[in-house]
């Protein structure tokens, strides 16, 4: 998704978040949309590494990417589904890629000739990396799927035209339409609101971006309040976020680019990981290791890729 309007504001706020349950929860009888914990993230992005679906080079890539792209585009609800059904595979990497194919095998694919489709509501898209195709439904976030004005498939609340939608704010969630479908923004996974501006040109436009007053990005001193990040957004608007309510475990530390929420752990720095031993892999997150037994998860044992084998800590067979 085209993110523009939350670009800037994206990269200052969340720099690689990972969840807490009990911070983030639906309030649906369903639970579609609450958050998995971070334990339960790392261990099926090691299963699905394993069984070679969409493998990355550091397992901290795949945790992180969950909590920053899929929870702030509303994707909880379709993904957190097929993580619960990676977890009770029991280590076949057959029910894992089931698990993506919508309870079928992916088939080959060529990203190039074949970007997607819809079926209904479920949604498949050829993997670039691995060239397969896999399926999400989108009934599983509340939405449907719709084929964007590029060709490719996405789980959206339905189609839209950019020259006659108006951005709105759902709550806390922004509404734009982008790619000839609604995009959706959680502004809550950057620890602020929605709020709708009318410029001086007369035209709406959401932002996420909480009105502490005016101020001026240039000379505008931010500060930590102990969890509390303060500071001037570009568009000139003081923000006031309490760190400790994002995603995972965060803290604000003042940087030499001013306050930002950052993990709150000491033991590591995000992208460190590796094998403890044979068995066990050890991943850096939010600051604090947190390790998994290989053998648990239904493999043999712990390495890391590259000639070297000093990439990453992953399971195998």
């Amino acid at each position: 998704m085209k993110l523009l309007l939350i670009l800037i504001t994206l990269l200052s706020v969340l720099p690689g978040a990972c969840s807490d349950s009990k911070k983030k929860t639906a309030n649906n009888s369903n639970n579609q949309d609450q958050w998995l914990v971070h334990t339960e993230i790392l261990q099926a992005c090691l299963i699905r590494d394993a069984c070679d679906v969409m493998p990355v080079g550091y397992i901290s890539q795949c945790v992180t990417a969950h909590y920053d792209q899929v929870a702030l585009e509303n994707q909880q609800g379709v993904w957190n589904e097929v993580y619960k059904c990676v977890l009770a595979s029991g280590g076949s990497c057959t029910a894992v890629k089931q698990c993506f194919g919508n309870g079928a095998l992916p088939v080959a694919c060529d990203p190039s000739s074949q970007p997607g489709r819809c079926e209904g509501d479920v949604r498949y898209w050829c993997d670039s990396f691995n060239r397969e195709m896999y399926a999400m439904n989108c009934r599983d976030a509340g939405m449907t799927c719709v084929v964007g004005n590029d060709g490719t498939p996405q789980c959206t609340l339905n189609s839209c035209n950019p020259a006659t939608y108006s951005p709105i704010c759902d709550g806390d969630r922004q509404r734009l339409c982008d790619n000839g479908y609604i995009n959706t923004v959680d502004c809550t996974v950057l620890g602020l609101p929605c709020t709708r501006i009318q410029t001086d040109e007369d035209v709406w436009q959401t932002f996420c971006m909480d009105d502490g007053g005016q101020c001026d990005p240039a000379e505008y001193e931010g500060t930590c309040e102990g969890h509390i990040r303060n500071d001037c957004s570009s568009l000139g608007v003081v923000q006031r976020i309490d760190c400790s309510q994002l995603p995972g475990d965060k803290t604000c530390e003042m940087t030499v680019n001013g306050p930002a929420c950052n993990a709150a752990g000491t033991e590591c720095d995000l992208g460190e990981e590796g094998c403890l031993d044979d068995f066990t892999a050890r991943v850096c997150l939010d600051g604090s290791w947190h390790t998994v037994d290989c053998r648990t998860l239904g493999f043999t044992r712990c390495t890391g890729r590259g000639a070297a084998r000093d990439i990453g800590a992953h399971c195998t067979r």
